[in-house]
């Protein structure tokens, strides 16, 4: 493809949209990036020559909004910045391929939904034979009570679907059933998956990229310490024991492109408590540190180019405001 390759990245003001413009725009590809959001006031949008306000996918006719708007600007690639878009895109990804020529970065309908759920996530590693968590869905307060003596002082409390650790909860005492608990949310009471602490010793994000052909590219594996939900300080090392794990489970994991997988290691070994079947966070994090998932997927997915083996650069990442 001799002409610049367009691609529009959706979300552009979330976390997920910015890691993936990063990365674009350190990439050695012929690309004219274009940004999009809900919201005008979202800072990246005016980071990209070309930006647009788009409608929020659960809006009427938004489907027919999109396959219009695709086809007229002659969008090459979509990929997709916000969490709340990935399953509207992944339902759709047929019908707007097939009348735009657009090539969409999303997974199967089924696997989406599979990572937006926490309950299912831990019921697919338990049917696959891997660590899970036991996970419980709640009826009521009296029901989180029967559960918390089974599962036992500390446990997570949190929405059975949620992004970016909102309304997680570790309870840690019988007081805290009540101040936690919310009737009018789908909450799930959950084994705690690793020791106490918000620091480096426990917590990884880590990812794995399917090609086009099958093969499974990384895994990357980061060690990181999470403020208000965000990678704060990340460690980028080989994470030997994590890594044999990640490829171990990718190879259950039918996705295209990039699949995310936060997990934190215990007494039992690392164990996933969160899947996402989309970029993360720390996308652009992984493209410095030479696992750049966008220009993989357009490489690959687009033009057809065969991906190998990443070299991934070991060092420490720093988030500041």
């Amino acid at each position: 493809m001799s002409r610049k390759i367009k691609v529009l990245v959706t979300g552009a003001g979330s976390a997920v949209g910015q890691g993936i413009f990063k990365s674009l725009k350190i990439s050695k590809l012929n690309l004219e990036v274009y940004t999009c959001d809900i919201n005008a006031l979202s800072t990246n949008l005016y980071r990209s020559k070309k930006s647009f306000i788009i409608p929020k996918v659960e809006k009427a006719n938004s489907l027919n909004w999109f396959i219009r708007f695709l086809k007229k600007e002659k969008i090459d690639v979509l990929m997709i910045g916000s969490e709340y878009e990935i399953n509207f895109f992944a339902k759709n990804k047929e019908k707007i391929e097939k009348k735009t020529n657009t090539i969409i970065n999303v997974s199967n309908y089924k696997l989406c939904k599979l990572a937006d759920d926490k309950l299912a996530t831990q019921e697919f590693l338990k049917n696959n034979k891997f660590r899970y968590l036991k996970t419980f869905k709640l009826k009521n307060y009296l029901d989180l009570s029967r559960k918390a003596r089974i599962l036992k002082f500390p446990f997570v409390l949190k929405d059975q679907k949620g992004t970016a650790s909102r309304n997680v909860f570790l309870i840690n005492k019988k007081e805290d059933l009540k101040k936690f608990f919310d009737k009018d949310r789908d909450q799930i009471a959950q084994e705690y998956s690793g020791f106490k602490g918000n620091n480096l010793d426990y917590e990884y994000t880590c990812s794995f990229f399917r090609t086009k052909e099958g093969r499974i590219i990384g895994p990357f594996v980061a060690r990181r310490k999470l403020v208000n939900g965000h990678s704060w300080v990340v460690e980028v090392q080989s994470f030997s024991k994590i890594s044999s794990y990640i490829k171990k489970l990718s190879q259950k994991i039918n996705c295209e492109g990039s699949f995310n997988i936060q997990l934190r290691y215990g007494k039992k070994g690392p164990i996933p408590f969160e899947f996402n079947a989309r970029f993360s966070g720390t996308t652009g994090i992984r493209a410095h540190f030479g696992f750049n998932e966008p220009e993989m997927f357009i490489n690959n997915y687009l033009l057809g180019k065969k991906i190998t083996s990443k070299n991934i650069k070991y060092g420490m990442c720093f988030s500041y405001n």
